[in-house]
């Protein structure tokens, strides 16, 4: 009795063996990652079936090198056409599989995570075709490529439309695809392929750049774009740029730097208060400093009116001398009585020769000394002296030098 229930199972194992094994779902390993639930509408006779995303099962999004992979954000699909709404996840699916099975780009952000961060803004950019209004969403989701697309039946048929945003260049390229329509398997896989080649030609791998800087609040740029506060890193495409680093009350520094594709670039900067350094005078105050001692200095003697206004001074005295000796010896000449006997006229023209020779005297006297003080004693000064002819009556005394010279004498 027993063996007769061991045989039993024994049969019974041995047929649930034999049975033929339940048909796998439709599209290549049964996996659809575009999440798509809607009934696909029957296949024509010949006709493939359409892809999905998950038809290789692949994400080539991350790998070795994606820590300096471009990042890509496909933002989504526009469908106003209730077809292709009904295909749309699939189209969504697989357009995002074709550009990351190119292992040229990593995730920045599904359809999900960017409707997340941008919030109201997602469907205007889901439509958007120029530059000016993708390049915010580009700097919000960190994305150096941003892809919106649109389904719709136009002249020529349904027809596809890839719009791809450039951050580096700050331009958009677009591709456009046909087809008889949408659930086509063959216009969903050329669609594919043109964003595939699309982001190929677009993607240039990155180089770190690492700033340090001195300076919590300085703020990092490289030409127009603010890469952070203080000490930043960025992924940035290879080529040369300007790194600028400023703060307030600091002077700001800037370079010319030259990134390699895969490399680190790593740059110390040192910002300085703006004024003169703490450790002594600026190079402005230093040669001030210069100019004034040879101000201070003052012109060569020779180069002075002074010397020669002295000179002519003591040349009018010397010539009143003169002219004085020579009255004096007039006087001299006498008679045997001890009486110089003169005319009148001899004694006019004398008279006149000594008042001469008086004014010369006092007055190249008073010349040279007032020249020589000038020659002397102003130079010495660190301001400016002024100088009168003679003091008023009455004024107060000057807190300068006075000098008073007397001349006088008769003949």
């Amino acid at each position: 009795m027993p063996n007769r229930f061991v045989l039993s199972g024994a049969l019974l194992l041995a047929l649930l063996a034999l049975a033929p094994a339940p048909a796998r779902a439709q599209g290549g390993f049964g996996l659809d990652l575009s999440g798509d639930s809607t009934p696909q509408a029957p296949l024509e006779q010949g006709e493939e079936p359409p892809p999905d995303s998950g038809s290789l099962g692949l994400d080539l999004s991350s790998g070795p090198n994606a820590e300096l992979q471009p990042r890509l954000a496909y933002v989504g699909l526009d469908t106003p056409e209730r077809a292709g709404a009904a295909v749309s996840k699939r189209w969504v699916g697989w357009l995002q599989s074709a550009a990351f099975r190119t292992g040229r780009v990593v995730r920045a952000a599904d359809p999900a995570e960017t409707r997340k961060q941008l919030g109201a803004e997602y469907a205007a950019l889901v439509r958007c075709q120029e530059a000016e209004c993708m390049k915010a969403a580009a700097d919000t989701l960190d994305a150096d490529l941003l892809t919106t697309s649109r389904l719709a039946l136009e002249d020529d048929g349904w027809t596809l439309r890839l719009w791809t945003y450039d951050r580096d260049r700050g331009v958009v390229e677009t591709d456009t695809v046909t087809g008889r329509k949408p659930a086509d398997s063959a216009f969903i896989r050329e669609a594919g392929t043109v964003l595939a080649r699309r982001v190929t030609e677009l993607a240039r791998p990155r180089a770190l750049l690492k700033v340090t800087c001195n300076v919590s609040q300085a703020v990092v740029r490289v030409g127009e774009r603010m890469l952070g506060v203080g000490s930043v890193e960025a992924k940035l495409p290879p080529g040369e740029v300007q790194l600028i680093v400023e703060a307030d009350d600091y002077t700001p520094s800037t370079r010319t730097l030259t990134l390699v594709a895969g490399e680190t670039k790593e740059v110390a900067v040192r910002l300085e208060l703006n004024g003169p350094s703490p450790e002594g005078p600026g190079l402005d105050a230093v040669a001030n400093l210069k100019s004034s001692r040879k101000k201070s200095s003052g012109p060569s003697v020779f180069s002075r009116p002074a010397l020669y206004t002295t000179v002519l001074g003591l040349a009018a005295v010397g010539a009143g001398v003169a002219l004085g000796m020579g009255l004096r010896d007039v006087g001299q000449a006498t008679d045997a009585e001890g009486v110089r006997q003169i005319t009148r006229t001899e004694y006019l023209a004398a008279q006149r020769k000594d008042a001469l020779a008086t004014a010369l005297m006092a007055g190249g006297g008073a010349v040279a000394a007032g020249s020589l003080v000038w020659l002397i004693v102003v130079p010495a000064r660190s301001e400016p002296v002024s100088s009168s002819v003679a003091p008023v009556a009455g004024a107060p005394a000057s807190p300068g030098m006075a000098l008073h010279f007397v001349f006088g004498g008769s003949f």
